[in-house]
Protein backbone atom coordinates (compact mmCIF):
# COMPACT_ATOMS: atom_id res chain seq x y z
CA UNK A 1 0.00 0.00 0.00
CA UNK A 2 2.93 2.32 -0.60
CA UNK A 3 3.26 4.80 -3.47
CA UNK A 4 0.98 7.59 -4.61
CA UNK A 5 -2.19 7.30 -2.53
CA UNK A 6 -4.49 8.42 -5.35
CA UNK A 7 -3.01 5.75 -7.63
CA UNK A 8 -3.42 3.14 -4.87
CA UNK A 9 -7.09 4.00 -4.27
CA UNK A 10 -7.76 3.99 -8.00
CA UNK A 11 -5.88 0.73 -8.51
CA UNK A 12 -7.90 -1.01 -5.80
CA UNK A 13 -11.23 0.60 -6.70
CA UNK A 14 -11.19 0.59 -10.50
CA UNK A 15 -11.76 -3.18 -10.87
CA UNK A 16 -14.61 -2.93 -8.34
CA UNK A 17 -16.11 -0.02 -10.30
CA UNK A 18 -15.92 -1.97 -13.54
CA UNK A 19 -17.47 -4.93 -11.77
CA UNK A 20 -20.31 -2.73 -10.50
CA UNK A 21 -20.90 -1.49 -14.03
CA UNK A 22 -21.08 -5.02 -15.42
CA UNK A 23 -23.36 -6.09 -12.56
CA UNK A 24 -25.57 -3.17 -13.48
CA UNK A 25 -25.69 -4.24 -17.11
CA UNK A 26 -26.67 -7.76 -16.08
CA UNK A 27 -29.45 -6.33 -13.91
CA UNK A 28 -30.63 -4.20 -16.83
CA UNK A 29 -30.95 -7.26 -19.02
CA UNK A 30 -33.02 -8.97 -16.31
CA UNK A 31 -35.30 -5.94 -16.11
CA UNK A 32 -35.77 -5.82 -19.88
CA UNK A 33 -36.48 -9.54 -20.06
CA UNK A 34 -38.99 -9.42 -17.22
CA UNK A 35 -40.62 -6.28 -18.65
CA UNK A 36 -41.67 -8.33 -21.66
CA UNK A 37 -44.15 -10.06 -19.32
CA UNK A 38 -47.18 -8.26 -17.91
CA UNK A 39 -46.97 -5.34 -15.47
CA UNK A 40 -47.53 -7.53 -12.41
CA UNK A 41 -44.53 -9.68 -13.37
CA UNK A 42 -42.20 -6.69 -13.40
CA UNK A 43 -43.54 -5.22 -10.17
CA UNK A 44 -43.47 -8.58 -8.36
CA UNK A 45 -39.87 -9.26 -9.41
CA UNK A 46 -38.80 -5.74 -8.36
CA UNK A 47 -40.44 -6.18 -4.96
CA UNK A 48 -39.03 -9.70 -4.50
CA UNK A 49 -35.52 -8.48 -5.34
CA UNK A 50 -35.80 -5.96 -2.50
CA UNK A 51 -36.85 -8.75 -0.14
CA UNK A 52 -33.83 -10.74 -1.32
CA UNK A 53 -31.63 -7.75 -0.48
CA UNK A 54 -32.91 -7.90 3.10
CA UNK A 55 -31.23 -11.22 3.68
CA UNK A 56 -28.26 -10.53 1.41
CA UNK A 57 -27.33 -7.72 3.79
CA UNK A 58 -26.13 -10.38 6.25
CA UNK A 59 -23.47 -11.47 3.76
CA UNK A 60 -22.54 -7.86 3.09
CA UNK A 61 -22.07 -7.24 6.81
CA UNK A 62 -19.86 -10.30 7.28
CA UNK A 63 -17.85 -9.53 4.14
CA UNK A 64 -17.23 -5.89 5.03
CA UNK A 65 -16.50 -6.47 8.72
CA UNK A 66 -14.29 -9.47 8.03
CA UNK A 67 -12.34 -7.78 5.24
CA UNK A 68 -11.65 -4.75 7.45
CA UNK A 69 -10.18 -6.92 10.20
CA UNK A 70 -8.19 -9.16 7.86
CA UNK A 71 -6.86 -6.13 5.95
CA UNK A 72 -5.54 -4.67 9.21
CA UNK A 73 -3.83 -7.93 10.08
CA UNK A 74 -2.20 -7.99 6.65
CA UNK A 75 -1.18 -4.35 7.12
CA UNK A 76 0.57 -5.42 10.34
CA UNK A 77 2.14 -8.38 8.52
CA UNK A 78 0.40 -10.83 10.87
CA UNK A 79 -0.25 -13.38 8.13
CA UNK A 80 -0.92 -16.39 10.36
CA UNK A 81 -3.60 -14.48 12.26
CA UNK A 82 -5.10 -13.28 8.97
CA UNK A 83 -5.31 -16.86 7.72
CA UNK A 84 -7.00 -18.11 10.90
CA UNK A 85 -9.44 -15.21 10.88
CA UNK A 86 -10.29 -15.85 7.22
CA UNK A 87 -10.87 -19.58 7.77
CA UNK A 88 -13.08 -18.93 10.78
CA UNK A 89 -15.05 -16.31 8.86
CA UNK A 90 -15.64 -18.66 5.92
CA UNK A 91 -16.87 -21.40 8.26
CA UNK A 92 -19.31 -18.99 9.87
CA UNK A 93 -20.51 -17.91 6.42
CA UNK A 94 -21.27 -21.49 5.36
CA UNK A 95 -23.22 -22.13 8.57
CA UNK A 96 -25.30 -18.97 8.23
CA UNK A 97 -25.95 -19.60 4.52
CA UNK A 98 -27.31 -23.11 5.15
CA UNK A 99 -29.44 -21.87 8.05
CA UNK A 100 -30.96 -19.07 5.96
CA UNK A 101 -31.95 -21.38 3.12
CA UNK A 102 -33.54 -23.93 5.47
CA UNK A 103 -35.49 -21.23 7.32
CA UNK A 104 -36.68 -19.18 4.36
CA UNK A 105 -37.88 -21.91 1.99
CA UNK A 106 -40.92 -23.02 4.04
CA UNK A 107 -41.80 -19.38 4.77
CA UNK A 108 -41.78 -18.19 1.15
CA UNK A 109 -45.46 -17.30 0.76
CA UNK A 110 -45.90 -15.75 4.24
CA UNK A 111 -42.89 -13.51 3.57
CA UNK A 112 -44.33 -12.29 0.27
CA UNK A 113 -47.73 -11.66 1.85
CA UNK A 114 -46.04 -9.73 4.64
CA UNK A 115 -44.38 -7.56 1.96
CA UNK A 116 -47.88 -6.62 0.68
CA UNK A 117 -47.68 -8.47 -2.64
CA UNK A 118 -51.12 -9.26 -4.04
CA UNK A 119 -52.10 -12.91 -4.53
CA UNK A 120 -51.69 -12.46 -8.27
CA UNK A 121 -48.18 -11.09 -7.83
CA UNK A 122 -47.35 -13.95 -5.44
CA UNK A 123 -48.52 -16.53 -7.96
CA UNK A 124 -46.28 -14.94 -10.59
CA UNK A 125 -43.29 -14.55 -8.29
CA UNK A 126 -43.27 -17.46 -5.83
CA UNK A 127 -41.12 -19.73 -8.02
CA UNK A 128 -38.73 -16.86 -8.73
CA UNK A 129 -38.45 -16.13 -4.99
CA UNK A 130 -37.77 -19.74 -4.04
CA UNK A 131 -34.89 -19.96 -6.48
CA UNK A 132 -33.58 -16.63 -5.19
CA UNK A 133 -33.53 -18.07 -1.67
CA UNK A 134 -30.88 -20.56 -2.81
CA UNK A 135 -29.04 -17.68 -4.47
CA UNK A 136 -29.05 -15.80 -1.15
CA UNK A 137 -27.18 -18.66 0.52
CA UNK A 138 -24.66 -19.08 -2.29
CA UNK A 139 -24.10 -15.33 -2.65
CA UNK A 140 -23.52 -14.96 1.10
CA UNK A 141 -20.55 -17.32 0.96
CA UNK A 142 -19.31 -15.67 -2.25
CA UNK A 143 -19.50 -12.20 -0.68
CA UNK A 144 -17.33 -13.26 2.22
CA UNK A 145 -14.75 -14.91 -0.05
CA UNK A 146 -14.59 -11.88 -2.37
CA UNK A 147 -14.33 -9.64 0.70
CA UNK A 148 -11.24 -11.59 1.73
CA UNK A 149 -9.80 -11.21 -1.76
CA UNK A 150 -10.40 -7.48 -1.51
CA UNK A 151 -8.64 -7.36 1.87
CA UNK A 152 -5.41 -8.53 0.24
CA UNK A 153 -5.82 -6.09 -2.65
CA UNK A 154 -6.67 -8.75 -5.25
CA UNK A 155 -9.46 -6.72 -6.84
CA UNK A 156 -8.28 -7.60 -10.35
CA UNK A 157 -8.98 -11.27 -9.57
CA UNK A 158 -12.44 -10.25 -8.40
CA UNK A 159 -13.04 -8.36 -11.62
CA UNK A 160 -11.93 -11.21 -13.91
CA UNK A 161 -14.01 -13.82 -12.07
CA UNK A 162 -17.10 -11.66 -12.02
CA UNK A 163 -16.77 -10.63 -15.66
CA UNK A 164 -16.96 -14.30 -16.52
CA UNK A 165 -19.89 -14.75 -14.16
CA UNK A 166 -21.79 -11.78 -15.57
CA UNK A 167 -21.21 -12.96 -19.13
CA UNK A 168 -22.44 -16.43 -18.19
CA UNK A 169 -25.47 -14.99 -16.41
CA UNK A 170 -26.44 -12.89 -19.44
CA UNK A 171 -26.00 -15.81 -21.84
CA UNK A 172 -28.03 -18.17 -19.61
CA UNK A 173 -30.80 -15.60 -19.17
CA UNK A 174 -31.12 -15.08 -22.91
CA UNK A 175 -31.01 -18.83 -23.58
CA UNK A 176 -33.50 -19.77 -20.84
CA UNK A 177 -36.01 -17.00 -21.56
CA UNK A 178 -35.56 -15.91 -25.16
CA UNK A 179 -34.67 -19.22 -26.81
CA UNK A 180 -36.34 -21.73 -24.50
CA UNK A 181 -39.22 -19.34 -23.71
CA UNK A 182 -38.95 -19.92 -19.98
CA UNK A 183 -40.75 -17.90 -17.31
CA UNK A 184 -39.28 -15.37 -14.88
CA UNK A 185 -38.25 -18.36 -12.74
CA UNK A 186 -35.57 -19.10 -15.33
CA UNK A 187 -34.16 -15.59 -14.86
CA UNK A 188 -33.56 -16.55 -11.23
CA UNK A 189 -32.11 -19.92 -12.26
CA UNK A 190 -29.60 -18.13 -14.51
CA UNK A 191 -28.55 -15.95 -11.58
CA UNK A 192 -28.13 -18.99 -9.32
CA UNK A 193 -26.02 -20.85 -11.90
CA UNK A 194 -23.78 -17.82 -12.39
CA UNK A 195 -23.26 -17.44 -8.64
CA UNK A 196 -22.37 -21.10 -8.30
CA UNK A 197 -19.41 -20.58 -10.64
CA UNK A 198 -17.98 -18.09 -8.13
CA UNK A 199 -18.43 -20.68 -5.40
CA UNK A 200 -16.55 -23.26 -7.46
CA UNK A 201 -13.73 -20.76 -8.08
CA UNK A 202 -13.60 -19.98 -4.35
CA UNK A 203 -13.35 -23.65 -3.41
CA UNK A 204 -10.52 -24.19 -5.91
CA UNK A 205 -8.61 -21.18 -4.54
CA UNK A 206 -9.13 -22.22 -0.92
CA UNK A 207 -7.67 -25.66 -1.68
CA UNK A 208 -4.48 -24.25 -3.22
CA UNK A 209 -1.39 -24.93 -1.12
CA UNK A 210 0.20 -21.49 -1.61
CA UNK A 211 -3.00 -19.45 -1.25
CA UNK A 212 -2.81 -16.96 1.63
CA UNK A 213 -6.25 -17.99 2.94
CA UNK A 214 -5.87 -21.73 2.24
CA UNK A 215 -8.68 -23.48 4.06
CA UNK A 216 -7.82 -25.96 6.77
CA UNK A 217 -9.92 -27.18 9.73
CA UNK A 218 -6.85 -26.60 11.90
CA UNK A 219 -7.13 -22.87 11.21
CA UNK A 220 -10.69 -22.60 12.51
CA UNK A 221 -10.75 -21.05 15.97
CA UNK A 222 -14.03 -19.80 17.40
CA UNK A 223 -12.28 -18.80 20.61
CA UNK A 224 -9.82 -16.40 19.04
CA UNK A 225 -10.07 -12.64 19.67
CA UNK A 226 -11.19 -12.18 16.04
CA UNK A 227 -14.84 -13.02 16.77
CA UNK A 228 -15.66 -10.17 19.14
CA UNK A 229 -14.45 -7.38 16.83
CA UNK A 230 -16.04 -9.22 13.88
CA UNK A 231 -19.45 -9.04 15.53
CA UNK A 232 -18.79 -5.47 16.65
CA UNK A 233 -17.97 -4.37 13.11
CA UNK A 234 -20.28 -6.60 11.07
CA UNK A 235 -23.51 -6.40 13.04
CA UNK A 236 -24.01 -2.63 12.62
CA UNK A 237 -23.32 -2.96 8.89
CA UNK A 238 -25.76 -5.85 8.60
CA UNK A 239 -28.44 -4.16 10.70
CA UNK A 240 -28.09 -0.86 8.86
CA UNK A 241 -28.33 -2.47 5.44
CA UNK A 242 -31.07 -4.84 6.53
CA UNK A 243 -33.22 -2.02 7.85
CA UNK A 244 -32.48 0.09 4.78
CA UNK A 245 -33.52 -2.79 2.52
CA UNK A 246 -36.60 -3.19 4.68
CA UNK A 247 -37.26 0.46 3.99
CA UNK A 248 -37.20 -0.23 0.25
CA UNK A 249 -39.70 -3.05 0.77
CA UNK A 250 -41.91 -0.62 2.72
CA UNK A 251 -41.51 2.03 0.01
CA UNK A 252 -42.53 -0.51 -2.66
CA UNK A 253 -45.52 -1.44 -0.52
CA UNK A 254 -46.49 2.23 -0.21
CA UNK A 255 -45.98 2.65 -3.96
CA UNK A 256 -48.89 0.28 -4.48
CA UNK A 257 -51.07 3.27 -3.53
CA UNK A 258 -50.39 4.53 -7.05
CA UNK A 259 -51.27 1.28 -8.80
CA UNK A 260 -49.57 -2.00 -9.74
CA UNK A 261 -47.35 -0.24 -12.27
CA UNK A 262 -45.76 2.07 -9.71
CA UNK A 263 -43.37 -0.37 -7.96
CA UNK A 264 -42.08 -1.50 -11.35
CA UNK A 265 -41.57 2.11 -12.51
CA UNK A 266 -39.81 2.94 -9.25
CA UNK A 267 -37.57 -0.09 -9.70
CA UNK A 268 -36.66 1.01 -13.21
CA UNK A 269 -35.89 4.52 -11.92
CA UNK A 270 -33.62 2.92 -9.31
CA UNK A 271 -31.91 1.01 -12.12
CA UNK A 272 -31.31 4.23 -14.06
CA UNK A 273 -29.77 5.94 -11.03
CA UNK A 274 -27.85 2.75 -10.33
CA UNK A 275 -25.83 3.20 -13.51
CA UNK A 276 -23.97 5.90 -11.54
CA UNK A 277 -24.54 5.09 -7.86
CA UNK A 278 -23.57 1.44 -8.38
CA UNK A 279 -20.16 2.60 -9.55
CA UNK A 280 -19.69 5.23 -6.82
CA UNK A 281 -20.87 2.79 -4.14
CA UNK A 282 -18.14 0.36 -5.16
CA UNK A 283 -15.65 2.92 -3.88
CA UNK A 284 -16.84 2.06 -0.35
CA UNK A 285 -15.12 -1.30 -0.62
CA UNK A 286 -12.01 -0.07 -2.41
CA UNK A 287 -11.28 2.91 -0.21
CA UNK A 288 -12.16 1.07 3.02
CA UNK A 289 -9.45 -1.51 2.26
CA UNK A 290 -6.89 1.25 1.68
CA UNK A 291 -7.97 3.03 4.88
CA UNK A 292 -7.86 -0.24 6.87
CA UNK A 293 -4.40 -1.28 5.73
CA UNK A 294 -2.90 2.18 6.26
CA UNK A 295 -4.55 2.38 9.68
CA UNK A 296 -3.07 -1.01 10.55
CA UNK A 297 0.35 0.26 9.44
CA UNK A 298 -0.11 3.45 11.57
CA UNK A 299 0.06 5.70 8.49
CA UNK A 300 -2.47 8.33 9.60
CA UNK A 301 -1.66 10.87 6.88
CA UNK A 302 -2.29 8.37 4.10
CA UNK A 303 -5.51 7.29 5.83
CA UNK A 304 -6.81 10.86 5.54
CA UNK A 305 -5.59 11.22 1.97
CA UNK A 306 -7.42 8.04 0.93
CA UNK A 307 -10.72 9.63 1.92
CA UNK A 308 -10.10 12.80 -0.09
CA UNK A 309 -9.15 10.70 -3.10
CA UNK A 310 -12.46 8.82 -2.79
CA UNK A 311 -14.39 12.11 -2.60
CA UNK A 312 -12.63 13.45 -5.71
CA UNK A 313 -13.23 10.27 -7.73
CA UNK A 314 -16.91 10.08 -6.79
CA UNK A 315 -17.46 13.78 -7.49
CA UNK A 316 -16.22 13.38 -11.06
CA UNK A 317 -18.17 10.17 -11.71
CA UNK A 318 -21.39 11.61 -10.23
CA UNK A 319 -21.17 14.88 -12.16
CA UNK A 320 -20.52 13.18 -15.50
CA UNK A 321 -23.15 10.52 -14.84
CA UNK A 322 -25.91 12.93 -13.86
CA UNK A 323 -25.23 15.10 -16.91
CA UNK A 324 -25.52 12.13 -19.27
CA UNK A 325 -28.61 10.66 -17.60
CA UNK A 326 -30.56 13.92 -17.71
CA UNK A 327 -29.48 14.61 -21.27
CA UNK A 328 -30.89 11.29 -22.47
CA UNK A 329 -33.57 10.78 -19.81
CA UNK A 330 -36.49 10.59 -22.24
CA UNK A 331 -34.79 8.06 -24.51
CA UNK A 332 -33.66 5.92 -21.57
CA UNK A 333 -37.16 5.84 -20.09
CA UNK A 334 -38.67 4.86 -23.44
CA UNK A 335 -36.09 2.09 -23.82
CA UNK A 336 -36.98 0.58 -20.44
CA UNK A 337 -40.69 0.98 -21.14
CA UNK A 338 -40.38 -1.05 -24.34
CA UNK A 339 -41.62 1.97 -26.36
CA UNK A 340 -44.78 2.28 -24.24
CA UNK A 341 -45.34 6.08 -23.85
CA UNK A 342 -47.47 5.71 -20.69
CA UNK A 343 -44.90 3.57 -18.89
CA UNK A 344 -42.06 5.80 -20.10
CA UNK A 345 -43.78 8.93 -18.78
CA UNK A 346 -44.23 7.28 -15.36
CA UNK A 347 -40.58 6.23 -15.19
CA UNK A 348 -39.39 9.67 -16.29
CA UNK A 349 -41.53 11.46 -13.70
CA UNK A 350 -39.99 9.45 -10.89
CA UNK A 351 -36.42 9.63 -12.14
CA UNK A 352 -36.45 13.39 -12.75
CA UNK A 353 -36.54 13.82 -8.97
CA UNK A 354 -34.63 10.74 -7.84
CA UNK A 355 -31.70 11.57 -10.10
CA UNK A 356 -31.13 14.87 -8.28
CA UNK A 357 -29.79 12.93 -5.29
CA UNK A 358 -27.07 11.03 -7.15
CA UNK A 359 -24.27 13.44 -6.20
CA UNK A 360 -25.31 13.28 -2.54
CA UNK A 361 -25.11 9.48 -2.66
CA UNK A 362 -21.58 9.75 -4.06
CA UNK A 363 -20.59 11.74 -0.96
CA UNK A 364 -22.27 9.13 1.22
CA UNK A 365 -20.36 6.30 -0.48
CA UNK A 366 -16.98 8.01 0.01
CA UNK A 367 -17.83 8.67 3.65
CA UNK A 368 -18.84 5.03 4.18
CA UNK A 369 -15.45 3.95 2.88
CA UNK A 370 -13.81 6.09 5.57
CA UNK A 371 -16.24 4.95 8.26
CA UNK A 372 -15.79 1.24 7.45
CA UNK A 373 -12.01 1.55 7.26
CA UNK A 374 -11.82 3.26 10.66
CA UNK A 375 -14.07 0.65 12.20
CA UNK A 376 -16.88 3.08 13.07
CA UNK A 377 -19.51 0.80 11.58
CA UNK A 378 -22.14 1.95 14.07
CA UNK A 379 -22.09 5.28 12.24
CA UNK A 380 -22.97 3.55 8.99
CA UNK A 381 -25.87 1.88 10.78
CA UNK A 382 -27.06 5.25 12.07
CA UNK A 383 -26.87 6.61 8.51
CA UNK A 384 -28.97 3.83 7.05
CA UNK A 385 -31.52 4.02 9.86
CA UNK A 386 -31.76 7.78 9.39
CA UNK A 387 -32.08 7.43 5.65
CA UNK A 388 -35.11 5.23 6.25
CA UNK A 389 -36.83 6.54 9.36
CA UNK A 390 -35.80 10.21 9.32
CA UNK A 391 -35.93 10.92 5.60
CA UNK A 392 -37.49 8.34 3.28
CA UNK A 393 -40.58 6.93 4.97
CA UNK A 394 -41.69 10.27 6.52
CA UNK A 395 -41.27 11.95 3.12
CA UNK A 396 -43.27 9.17 1.46
CA UNK A 397 -46.11 9.40 4.00
CA UNK A 398 -46.23 13.19 3.70
CA UNK A 399 -46.44 12.99 -0.09
CA UNK A 400 -49.17 10.33 -0.03
CA UNK A 401 -51.34 12.08 2.54
CA UNK A 402 -50.71 15.75 1.77
CA UNK A 403 -50.10 15.79 -1.99
CA UNK A 404 -52.19 12.95 -3.44
CA UNK A 405 -52.72 14.84 -6.70
CA UNK A 406 -49.05 14.42 -7.63
CA UNK A 407 -49.51 10.70 -8.12
CA UNK A 408 -46.49 8.45 -8.64
CA UNK A 409 -44.29 11.54 -9.04
CA UNK A 410 -44.31 11.59 -5.24
CA UNK A 411 -42.09 8.50 -5.23
CA UNK A 412 -39.31 10.42 -6.96
CA UNK A 413 -39.66 13.37 -4.59
CA UNK A 414 -39.41 11.07 -1.56
CA UNK A 415 -36.29 9.44 -3.00
CA UNK A 416 -34.70 12.84 -3.60
CA UNK A 417 -35.42 14.04 -0.06
CA UNK A 418 -33.97 10.82 1.35
CA UNK A 419 -30.82 10.93 -0.77
CA UNK A 420 -30.17 14.62 -0.16
CA UNK A 421 -30.70 14.20 3.57
CA UNK A 422 -28.25 11.33 3.84
CA UNK A 423 -25.71 13.24 1.75
CA UNK A 424 -25.80 16.20 4.12
CA UNK A 425 -25.62 13.90 7.12
CA UNK A 426 -22.57 12.18 5.59
CA UNK A 427 -20.75 15.51 5.40
CA UNK A 428 -21.15 15.95 9.15
CA UNK A 429 -20.01 12.39 9.84
CA UNK A 430 -16.96 12.80 7.59
CA UNK A 431 -15.94 15.99 9.40
CA UNK A 432 -16.21 14.22 12.76
CA UNK A 433 -14.22 11.18 11.56
CA UNK A 434 -11.49 13.34 10.08
CA UNK A 435 -11.10 15.27 13.31
CA UNK A 436 -10.75 12.00 15.21
CA UNK A 437 -8.08 10.74 12.82
CA UNK A 438 -6.10 13.98 12.87
CA UNK A 439 -5.99 13.93 16.65
CA UNK A 440 -4.83 10.31 16.66
CA UNK A 441 -8.00 9.28 18.44
CA UNK A 442 -8.63 6.16 16.36
CA UNK A 443 -8.04 3.10 18.53
CA UNK A 444 -6.93 -0.24 17.18
CA UNK A 445 -9.97 -2.54 16.93
CA UNK A 446 -8.11 -5.84 16.87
Amino acid sequence: MNGNIFAVVLQISLPLMMLALFNYMAGIIDTIVVAKHDNNALSSVVMIDQIKNLFSSLGAGLATGGSILVARLIGRNEIDSAQKSANTLLTIAVGIALTLVLLLLPLSKPILRLANLTEGMIDLGIGYFRVQIFTIGVALFNSVFLGLEKSRGATTNILVVNLFVMALKVVLTLVFVKIWHGSTVMVAVATLCANLTVTIYAIVMLCRRNYIFRYSPKNIDFKQPFLKPLVKLSFPIFLGRFVFSMGKVIVNSLAMNYGDDAPGALGVSNHISGSVTGVTNSLEDGSSSVVSQNLGAKQVKRTVQAFWCAIAINAVISAVGVTLLYTFCEQIAMFFADDNPTKAALIEKIFRYEGLGIVALGVNAATNGLVYGLGYTKLSMVCNLSRLFVFRIPAMLIMINCFPSLGAESLGIAMFVSNLGIGLMSVGIAIWCMSRVKHNAVKDKI
